[in-house]
């Protein structure tokens, strides 16, 4: 795998998640453990960073064995220093570390809008689930005309390529098309990323952009670490205020074009 965005820059995904609304990944938590609530065996998260939702996954569903993969090898340290009963492995999205037909599930979060290569990605996602096998995945979708950072993006702005590592520009019809193309059926598309989400996600990577740089750390990791001073309290106030009007706002709109969509699949004979 070729990877022009240097993923050791910042330890992505190293705060703890919980399904509540208080959390800025609760959502996504909470549909993926809806799709996992009937699965037994291997799960395993591909692009899972420091291993916050694998880690939730496996605090949720005891049931399963659970894997956790990423091309960083600072995020599979830390993920290994905190493992939580999940197992990490260095590992690329073309080449998994795993036996054909090895896994039940299979989550990817926010890692195929990174691919030069989504086709060959899904291929490999495809070989490396068993027959009927579950594929949770969500995506952002910055090519719909309700995409805020797509709308930018398509007059010159360079913000989620240089400090995300954004390489695509999804609708939701080219993600349905690729997945069925790679012999996946789609059994449901909800909706995430609305209104208060973008316009904050977008304000954030123009800050970033103004700032010329990325920070190496996200809210919640600084809020998980930082001393119980005032200036803490008024970001935790901030941040949870903000966690439950996405939260819910999502969750009320869910069948109404947003930032990004959520894919519940299987894999096909």
């Amino acid at each position: 795998m070729t990877v022009s965005f240097d993923y050791e820059t910042k330890l992505w995904a190293a705060h703890e998640v919980e399904a509540k609304p208080t959390y800025l990944g609760a959502l996504r938590l909470e549909y993926a453990l809806r799709d996992l609530a009937s699965i037994h065996g291997k799960v395993l998260e591909i692009g899972c960073g420091g291993g916050s939702m694998t880690r939730a996954i496996k605090r949720y569903c005891p049931q399963v064995d659970v894997y956790g993969c990423d091309i960083s090898e600072r995020a599979i340290e830390f993920g290994r220093s905190r493992s939580g009963g999940v197992e990490f492995r260095m590992g690329d999205v073309y080449d998994l570390p795993f036996a054909s037909g090895e896994m039940a599930a299979i989550l990817m979060f926010d890692v195929l809008e990174h691919l030069d290569e989504p086709r060959l990605a899904l291929a490999e996602i495809r070989r490396t689930l068993m027959p009927g096998g579950l594929f949770h995945l969500y995506v952002p979708c910055e090519g719909e005309l309700l995409s805020l950072p797509g709308t930018l993006m398509r007059l010159g702005w360079k913000g989620k390529e240089r400090f995300a590592g954004h390489v695509q520009r999804f609708t939701r019809s080219d993600v349905e098309r690729l997945l069925h193309a790679q012999g996946f059926k789609v059994t449901q598309a909800l909706w995430s990323g609305h209104a208060a989400y973008q316009l904050v996600d977008t304000l954030f990577f123009l800050w970033l952009s103004l700032r010329g740089g990325n920070i190496p750390w996200s809210v919640e990791v600084f809020l998980e670490s930082a001393n119980d001073t005032f200036r803490t309290k008024v970001v935790r106030h901030a941040k949870n205020g903000l966690a439950r009007l996405t939260y819910y706002e999502s969750r009320f709109l869910a069948r109404v074009p947003g930032a990004g969509a959520h894919f519940t699949c299987r894999k096909t004979d």
